[in-house]
C-alpha cells in the first residue's frame, strides 16, 4: 500500500491548528522538547499551519525569525531524511531485506517534510537571500531524481556525480555533501522497479506543490535560471512557468513506462485497479486538472497524456473500493469539468479513428478554441535531454507492446469474457447497493450480447494500420470520462445526505444535470448500426420518454464494446465496462429505477457469470412472478451449456483423439446429447425427470410444472449419468487446458528472459 496522502490540499480552516497566536513559536518549542524526530502527527499540524498562513495575511514581524528558524529544522530534517532514503530505505527494499509496507512509513514522513519545505518558501519572501538558498536545495533534489532516472539507462561504469548539495552552510540548514558514497547508491538501483513507486511518489509531490503556487514555480524558474548552463528547466517566462512542473512530470513518465515490468503496469493502470500494488497518487486532483487544461499538453506524445490523463483519474479515486467512493460535493465542479474535457478529447480522438466504413466516432465536431491554443509545444518546454528520453521510452513501447500481445493472444476468448465479469463484480460498488444485483445482472446480459456479437473484420486495433498510441489515449480517456462522471452522478444522488438518494424529481437543483446533459448531447449523432445497438435500441423503444439523451451514450459505448471485444484488447474492454456502469448509475439518478432495461432480465440472454452456479438460477427464479420467463432463461441455459458448448467439445476432442477411454465414453454420451437436441423427429417428454436429477425432490417448489412442460427430454435418457459423465468432463478438461496455459506462460517467460539477455 501507498503512503496516505493529504487529502487533496484540505482547508487548513478545517484542521487542528494550534490554538494561539504565537503558533510558530509553540511549535517550535515542541519540536526542541522532543527528544526523537519529528512525529506524522506533529509533522502535518506544521504543514497545515504553514498552509493557513501562505493563504492568508502576511506574518508579524515577531514571526519572522520563528519562521526562519522553523525552515532550518525543516531543511536539516529534509537532509537527513533524504540521504536515509537513498543509502538506507532504497537499499533495503531493492535487496529485500525490508518490505515495502515498512519502508512506505519513513516515506510518508519525508514526503510530509518535503511538502513543509516547499510551503515554507512563501513565507521567506522577507529573506531573499535565505529564500535562494532554500531553493537550491528543493532544485538540487529535483536535480538528483532527473539524474537518477537518466542515469540509470546508461551502463553502471558510466555513472559519475559530483557533489550533489554545496559545501557546509549553517545558515542553508542542510549538511549533505556527497560524493561516491551517493554514486554507489545509485549503481545498485538499477534496474529500478522495486524502487520506482517511491521514486514516483517523490516526483508527484514536488509536481503538486509546484502547480499549486504559480509564485513557488517563479521562484524556482528565476534561481534555477541562474545556474547558467546547469538549468533544470526551459525558461520562458511568461507563460505561466509550465516548464518546471513539464520537467517534473516527464521524469515521472519516464521512470513509469521505463521497462517491461513498468509497461505492464502502465497498461493496468488504463483501467480502474484494485490490486494491493495500487498506490493513490500525491498529485492532487485539482492540480492535476490544471495541468490536463493546459493547452502544451495537447502537443506532447499521446502516450504521455495517456499517462497524464490515467493520474488524473487516480486523483478522482474511484477505482477503490467503496470505502473510497464518497461524495466530495466540494469537488463536484471539478468533476463536471473534467467530465467535460474527456469528452472532448473523446471526440477529438475517435473523429480520426475509422471502423471499416463506419465513423464510431461521429460524436459531433470539436472546436480547436474549447481545447486551448498556446504559443509553446512540449518539446520547447522540456530539456533537450528529457525529451530524448520520453521519445526513447515511446518508441521502446512499440517493442514492449508486441510483446504485450504475443502474451494476451495465449489466453483465449473465454478468458476476456470471464475476466469481464470478473471486473463488473469487482466494480460492483459503484452501484447502491439496494440496486446493485439486479444493475450488474443487466450488465451482464449486454456484456454478453456484445461479446456474441457478429461484427465482421469491424476492429477497433489492426497491426501495422491503428496507431498504439491512440489505443493508449483512448483507454486513458474512458477511465477519466467514466471515473468523473460516477463521483458526478454520486454527488447528484446523495447531495450531501448519504441516507437519502435523491433522483431528477426530488434534486433540489438539476443546473449539474442539465450541464451534463448539454456535454453528452453530441452522442446523439453517433451511428447505430451494430447488433447490440439495435437489439438495446428496440429494448428501450418501450419507454421512449426516458433517458431521452443518456441513452444515445449507452448505445455508443454498447457498441464500443462489441467492437473492443472483437479487438481482443482486455483493457479496452474493461473501460467501456467501466462506463456502461457510470452511464447505469445515470439512469437510476434520472428515473429513480431501471425499468428501461428492465426487461432485459426476460430476454433468454444469461452471462456466463450466472451459468457457474445454479443456485443463482434456483434463486432468480424464486424472484420473478412470471413461470414463463423464468422458463425461457432455464432453457437458454440448457441449450447454451449442454448444446452449443458441446458441439465445440465434440470437435475438439475429436482432433485430440481422447486421450482415454473414459474420455470416449463420455464423449459418446455428450455426442448423443448434442444428436438429441438436433433431431426434430426424436420422441420427447417434459423435463420432470431432468428437473428431479438437478432439483431432487423439488414437486412442491413454486412453478415446477410450468417448468416442466418448458422443458424437452429425450424418452428413456438417463439424465443422472449423463450428468456425472458432464462433471467428470469439465473436470478433465479443465485440467488439461491448466497444463496447456502453464506451459505457454513458461515457454514466454523462457522467451522473455532469451529477449533480455539479447538486449543486454
Amino acid at each position: 500500500m501507498g503512503p496516505g496522502k493529504i487529502d487533496n490540499h484540505p482547508s487548513p480552516s478545517k484542521q487542528t491548528l494550534p490554538p494561539n497566536p504565537h503558533s510558530f513559536k509553540t511549535l517550535i518549542l515542541l519540536i526542541q522538547s522532543s527528544p526523537q524526530d519529528l512525529k506524522p502527527s506533529l509533522t502535518k499540524s506544521i504543514y497545515f499551519l504553514l498552509l493557513h498562513s501562505s493563504l492568508n495575511a502576511p506574518l508579524h514581524r515577531s514571526d519572522f525569525e520563528s519562521v526562519r528558524t522553523l525552515s532550518n529544522i525543516l531543511f536539516e530534517d529534509l537532509d537527513r531524511r533524504f540521504k536515509q532514503f537513498f543509502f538506507s530505505d532504497l537499499r533495503d527494499v531493492f535487496r529485500g531485506t525490508r518490505s515495502s509496507a515498512k519502508v512506505w512509513a519513513s516515506v510518508e514522513q519525508l514526503i510530509l517534510i518535503l511538502r513543509c519545505c516547499m510551503v515554507v518558501l512563501n513565507l521567506l519572501e522577507f529573506d531573499p537571500n535565505l529564500l535562494w538558498k532554500k531553493v537550491r536545495v528543493l532544485l538540487l533534489i529535483v536535480r538528483v531524481l532527473v539524474s537518477l532516472v537518466s542515469e540509470s539507462e546508461k551502463s553502471e561504469s558510466s555513472v559519475k556525480f559530483e557533489k550533489l548539495f554545496g559545501d557546509n552552510d549553517d545558515d542553508d540548514g542542510c549538511t549533505a555533501s556527497v560524493a561516491e558514497d551517493f554514486v554507489a547508491s545509485l549503481c545498485f538501483l538499477k534496474p529500478l522497479d522495486p524502487c520506482r513507486p517511491f521514486l514516483c511518489a517523490l516526483i508527484e509531490v514536488l509536481a503538486d506543490e509546484l502547480l499549486i503556487n504559480k509564485s513557488l514555480r517563479k521562484c524556482f524558474m528565476l534561481v534555477d535560471s541562474a545556474s547558467g548552463n546547469e538549468a533544470l528547466f526551459m525558461c520562458h517566462f511568461g507563460h505561466g512557468d509550465i516548464e518546471s512542473v513539464l520537467e517534473v512530470v516527464s521524469v515521472h513518465f519516464v521512470l513509469s513506462v521505463s521497462d517491461g515490468h513498468a509497461f505492464d503496469n502502465f497498461i493496468n493502470r488504463l483501467v480502474w485497479q484494485h490490486d494491493n500494488d495500487f498506490r493513490i497518487p500525491e498529485l492532487s486532483l485539482t492540480p492535476a486538472m490544471s495541468l490536463l487544461f493546459n493547452p502544451v499538453i495537447l502537443s506532447a506524445p499521446k502516450m504521455f497524456q495517456a499517462h497524464l490523463i490515467s493520474l488524473v483519474s487516480d486523483a478522482i479515486g474511484i477505482g477503490m473500493s467503496s470505502k473510497n467512493l464518497s461524495p466530495d460535493l466540494g469537488l463536484m465542479n471539478c468533476y463536471l469539468t473534467t467530465f467535460e474535457r474527456s469528452v472532448i478529447l473523446y471526440s477529438k480522438l475517435m473523429s480520426s479513428l475509422q471502423v471499416g466504413d463506419h465513423s464510431i466516432g461521429s460524436t459531433g465536431s470539436v472546436n480547436p478554441c474549447v481545447l486551448g491554443k498556446s504559443n509553446l509545444t512540449f518539446d520547447l518546454c522540456v530539456q533537450q535531454g528529457t525529451i530524448n528520453r520520453v521519445y526513447k521510452v515511446v518508441s521502446k513501447a512499440d517493442d514492449l507492446w508486441e510483446f504485450y500481445l504475443r502474451n494476451m493472444f495465449f489466453g483465449t476468448k473465454s478468458d476476456l469474457m470471464t475476466g469481464s465479469i470478473s471486473y463488473l463484480k469487482e466494480n460492483g460498488h459503484v452501484f447502491e447497493e439496494s440496486s446493485r444485483d439486479e444493475n450488474l445482472s443487466i450488465l451482464d446480459c449486454i456484456i454478453l450480447n456484445a461479446f456474441s456479437d457478429d461484427v465482421s473484420d469491424t476492429v477497433l486495433y489492426k497491426k501495422g494500420e491503428t496507431n498504439t498510441q491512440d489505443i493508449y489515449l483512448l483507454a486513458s480517456i474512458l477511465k477519466l470520462m467514466s471515473s468523473s462522471l460516477v463521483q458526478a452522478i454520486w454527488c447528484l444522488r446523495h447531495s450531501g445526505n448519504l441516507g437519502c438518494l435523491k433522483s431528477l424529481e426530488n434534486a433540489a437543483s438539476c443546473k449539474e444535470y442539465d450541464f451534463m446533459v448539454g456535454i453528452i448531447h453530441c452522442f446523439q449523432e453517433s451511428s447505430v448500426y451494430l447488433p447490440v445497438q439495435r437489439f438495446l435500441c428496440d429494448i428501450m423503444k418501450i419507454y421512449p420518454t426516458r433517458h431521452k439523451e443518456s441513452k444515445w451514450m449507452f448505445l455508443h459505448f454498447s457498441g464500443l464494446l462489441s467492437l473492443s471485444f472483437k479487438s481482443g484488447l482486455n483493457f479496452l474492454v474493461k473501460g467501456c465496462i467501466s462506463m456502461m456502469m457510470a452511464l447505469i448509475n445515470l439512469f437510476a439518478f434520472e428515473e429513480d429505477n431501471l425499468a428501461a432495461l428492465r426487461s432485459l432480465l426476460g430476454t433468454g440472454s444469461v452471462a456466463l457469470s450466472s451459468v457457474s452456479s445454479y443456485d443463482k438460477v434456483q434463486e432468480a427464479r424464486l424472484e420473478h412472478k412470471s413461470s414463463k420467463r423464468v422458463a425461457s432463461r432455464f432453457q437458454k441455459i440448457q441449450m447454451l451449456h449442454l448444446s452449443t458448448d458441446l458441439r465445440s467439445f465434440d470437435q475438439k476432442l475429436q482432433k485430440e483423439q481422447a486421450e482415454t477411454s473414459q474420455n470416449v465414453s463420455i464423449l459418446n454420451h455428450m455426442k448423443e446429447s448434442v444428436d438429441g437436441t438436433e433431431e426434430e423427429t426424436v420422441k420427447t417428454c417434459n423435463g420432470e425427470t431432468f428437473l428431479k436429477c438437478m432439483l431432487g425432490d423439488s414437486k412442491n417448489l413454486p412453478d415446477f410444472d410450468d417448468l416442466a412442460d418448458f422443458i424437452e427430454c429425450k424418452r428413456g435418457k438417463d439424465y443422472h449419468i449423463w450428468l456425472k459423465d458432464k462433471q467428470r468432463h469439465r473436470k478433465w478438461k479443465g485440467e488439461k487446458m491448466a497444463v496447456l496455459r502453464f506451459k505457454k506462460k513458461r515457454k514466454t517467460w523462457k522467451l522473455w528472459k532469451l529477449m533480455k539477455s539479447l538486449k543486454n
